[in-house]
């Protein structure tokens, strides 16, 4: 093979990769349509709803709202828990009356003048796709708004009647079917479901110190296999909890000693899996004295034991304290702060923790976090949206309720000055296709295209093939099943694939769902499938040219926050009894702004000039920034419950050493805000070497401590200190210098920070 066929064969490998997230398609359908037992779940309880609607849409003489229906419903969670199904159900209910409100007094008022329909109807979408945005909800108002005001606005009597019409197809039919599916077809409890993410954290941890123990020749009869969390469990185990108290409401009392566990086994979990990775398979080998193995040993059991309490709901504090007596730790640590000790500590807050769940009137009392914020805004009377902050805060999210439903209102306008109705899915296009950012919205629109035209070969299939040889609803349901069951087992799979599932299930519903009885108009597919062409077409221009929200720009802004709320990670905080206030809030913050970091890299691949050369460099960099990013996170945690709970009694330190402590902190934090002014684009401030500080530190340390006359294994817990700290330090110099990079390409490209 030649040069030029080697550069058009890497060519072909990249656009491959652009499109279908770095693999070949028939690699991407492999793993995007596999099977697994949840799937098949998720996928049933889909095609109940679908077919459920497709029947009553059928069956009763009732407006052709089937298909925005069933497009509704393939766009919800089929993974949902029963707490999290009631939620959204009722809360999208509520929606629902609420659009149907303001949809019907917006008729009332302004239908018959369609110079002040329009703006007021793009008043309403604005707000609308605002308030989605802010609190990252489907934009379902805003479509059911347009499906009853801009489908037929020259006809608003029409329209009052479709809009009254939304409550009991849509709110009751759609999102009804939908929550009742949920709670009756393998309904999942969020409880079960907490105590098993619970007990996986926690028998993870007994099983490395089950492996630490068989370096030593140990045997331990029962191995539980660790299942280490992926990155944003913690907001997942978080939402959990949410759903459990809806569904077992007794537990709304104690909320905060649940978060305070659930903390504190994070944090458990982190320290421990850190300890399994730093140590050396040199160091494993060496024999451990009987003290050390004491320590070990209890720990396991612990582990194994509180496991055990909690996968059968009693409380085991009693045998907890007979395990972790502190004799044990004391004859291997003496008065030296460890590793080991902080997790020994952790162990014992849990179980108090769980003795509290278990025994609510002898818990201490917890303070709520947000006393301490309603204390700090008592005096501002007055909502955060009327002040300036909350906007600047939020432009972005007000840009693009003003963009798509500036889309909308447009592809209304063409629809009514063509005169072509049956092209009207460009509206909903428009509103279904606002997403977070430019790459977001051109990968969906992908996935709308394609799901369009294959539900409308589907729809011609049906037709051609089946439609005449039917005349019962029995017939119509086993024909049309296939495609319904296609459809849901699509929308089941992951974000990258499941909106062609969705937009295949609408397009051949409002096909066979147009109107009461057999289809006869054969052009409705061709008219649904260029409608959304139309809302793809109007919107991407209008995306690109007005305030075009680069996914990599977005990506930056995030990865900033993130750095910021890292940089707050770095203080000691004074006691104990601040661990959840300080700690949670920014552990989520910061676990958002990099999951949201890394969505947007990945959609950056998909915008227009993403293969140029800066863009491609650009994104390396941002992605090596988020990925430190996220380690170092774990790190800071660690680093903060090691000093609180691994028996350091730093107010009798040296003055000379809390200085040194404090310095390095600050140096930290320093380094970090620094990186975060890099990606802003703003010039950083001085550098402060934490190399040069820490090295100060460790001599305080070593010579207070007299670490080189301790024995191996406590010079060893000392060693592991000093480790984590160098860990802290590299990482924090590889977020500077991969910052530095990812504004460099930019600019030696010629472009600004924010394009």
């Amino acid at each position: 093979m030649n040069h030029g066929d080697t550069q058009h064969a890497s060519a072909l490998n990249k656009k491959r990769s652009r499109l279908w997230f770095g693999t070949g398609l028939t690699q991407f359908l492999k793993t995007e349509l596999r099977d697994f037992p949840e799937r098949r779940v998720a996928a049933f309880r889909l095609f109940i709803v679908a077919m459920t609607i497709a029947l009553v849409s059928q069956t009763l003489h009732v407006p052709p709202l089937g298909a925005i229906a069933l497009l509704i419903c393939l766009s919800y969670d089929a993974y949902a828990n029963a707490g999290q199904s009631l939620a959204f159900g009722l809360r999208q209910l509520g929606y629902i009356i609420v659009t149907t409100s303001v949809s019907v007094f917006t008729l009332m008022f302004a239908g018959n003048d369609a110079w002040l329909l329009l703006p007021l109807s793009f008043i309403i979408l604005a707000v609308a796709l605002f308030h989605a945005r802010l609190i990252a909800w489907p934009t379902g108002i805003a479509l059911w708004y347009s499906v009853a005001v801009l489908y037929s606005p020259s006809t608003p009597a029409q329209g009052i009647y479709n809009a009254l019409w939304n409550i009991p197809i849509i709110g009751v039919l759609a999102i009804g079917s939908w929550t009742v599916v949920h709670l009756t077809i393998k309904p999942q409890d969020p409880l079960k479901q907490l105590k098993t993410s619970i007990a996986e954290q926690l028998a993870a941890v007994e099983y490395i110190f089950s492996a630490r123990l068989a370096d030593s020749g140990v045997n331990i009869h029962k191995r539980v296999i660790s299942k280490f969390s992926s990155a944003g469990s913690f907001g997942k185990i978080l939402g959990l909890l949410s759903n459990a108290e809806l569904i077992h409401p007794s537990m709304h009392g104690r909320h905060d000693t649940y978060l305070a566990l659930l903390l504190e086994i994070d944090g458990l979990r982190q320290m421990a899996i850190w300890l399994d990775q730093v140590l050396t398979a040199e160091y494993r080998a060496q024999p451990m004295n009987q003290e050390k193995l004491n320590v070990y040993l209890a720990l396991q059991s612990a582990c194994a034991t509180l496991r055990q309490g909690v996968e059968e709901s009693r409380d085991v504090s009693g045998q907890i304290e007979t395990l972790l007596t502190d004799e044990v730790l004391r004859s291997y640590s003496q008065t030296n702060p460890s590793l080991l000790t902080a997790i020994w500590r952790a162990l014992q807050r849990t179980a108090g923790l769980m003795h509290n769940l278990h025994e609510p009137t002898a818990a201490p009392e917890i303070k709520p976090l947000e006393a301490e914020t309603d204390s700090n805004e008592a005096d501002d009377w007055l909502p955060a949206w009327f002040g300036y902050d909350f906007w600047a805060t939020h432009a972005d999210s007000l840009q693009f309720g003003i963009k798509f439903s500036l889309g909308a209102i447009l592809c209304t306008l063409i629809v009514e000055s063509l005169g072509w109705p049956d092209i009207n899915t460009a509206i909903p296009t428009c509103l279904v296709a606002a997403q977070t950012s430019l790459g977001a919205d051109y990968r969906l629109s992908i996935l709308r295209v394609s799901g369009a035209i294959l539900g409308g070969l589907c729809a011609y299939l049906y037709v051609l093939m089946f439609q005449s040889q039917l005349d019962t609803i029995a017939g119509f349901a086993l024909a049309t099943a296939p495609v319904w069951a296609i459809a849901a087992w699509i929308s089941s799979g992951s974000e990258r694939i499941a909106y062609m599932g969705r937009q295949l299930g609408f397009s051949f519903a409002m096909f066979v769902l147009h109107d009461f009885g057999p289809v006869t108009d054969l052009y409705l597919p061709r008219d649904r499938v260029i409608g959304i062409l139309l809302g793809i077409i109007v919107m991407g221009i209008l995306d690109y040219a007005l305030w075009p929200r680069r996914s990599i720009v977005l990506a930056r802004h995030h990865t900033t926050a993130a750095l910021h709320t890292l940089a707050k990670f770095t203080t000691r905080l004074p006691d104990l009894s601040l661990m959840l206030k300080s700690t949670l809030p920014l552990r989520l913050s910061a676990e958002k702004d990099l999951a949201a970091a890394q969505d947007l890299v990945i959609h950056a691949v998909l915008e227009p000039d993403a293969r140029l050369t800066y863009k491609v460099n650009e994104r390396t960099a941002l992605r090596a920034v988020i990925e430190a990013a996220g380690n170092l996170s774990g790190l800071l945690q660690i680093r903060r419950r090691y000093r609180l709970l691994s028996g350091q009694q730093f107010s009798s330190f040296p003055d000379e050493l809390q200085e040194h402590s404090r310095t390095f902190d600050a140096a930290l934090t320093s380094a970090l805000e620094n990186a975060a002014l890099v990606l802003q684009g703003r010039q950083q401030e001085t550098r402060t070497e934490a190399a040069d500080i820490h090295a100060l530190l460790k001599q305080s340390y070593t010579e207070h401590h007299r670490i080189d006359s301790l024995p191996a294994d406590l010079a060893m817990e000392w060693e592991l200190r000093f480790m984590l700290d160098q860990q802290i330090m590299e990482l924090v110099e590889q977020i500077q210098k991969r910052a530095v990079d990812s504004v460099s390409y930019r600019l030696k490209a010629g472009s600004t920070i924010d394009e």
